[in-house]
């Protein structure tokens, strides 16, 4: 399954991820990566909620589409975890 549609901008494909989704990104500045739920998805960018070590409070991050596109993510999301896809550049 694609995670980038292929326009003369880049932006992620809407349809194969979306709100309520289960994600796991790791930045590459980052020691370790995030899990959480996608909140919102547009052309360029993906909210997603997570839970941080660090009490009663939500956190949240950002991925830029062209951050994707230039390697600087590793992606897993999935809608119920009986499959799982990964973004591969």
């Amino acid at each position: 399954m694609s995670l980038i549609k292929n326009q003369e901008t880049n932006a992620f494909d809407t349809d194969a991820i979306g709100k309520g989704m289960l994600m796991y990104a790791k930045h590459k500045k980052w020691d370790e990566g995030k899990a959480g739920i996608i909140t919102a998805v547009t052309d360029e960018k993906i909210f997603v909620e997570f839970i941080p070590n660090i009490g009663n409070i939500i956190n949240h991050y950002l991925i830029d589409v062209a951050e994707v596109v230039n390697d600087e993510w590793v992606i897993r999301w999935s809608e119920d975890l009986t499959e799982v896809n990964e973004y591969e550049a």
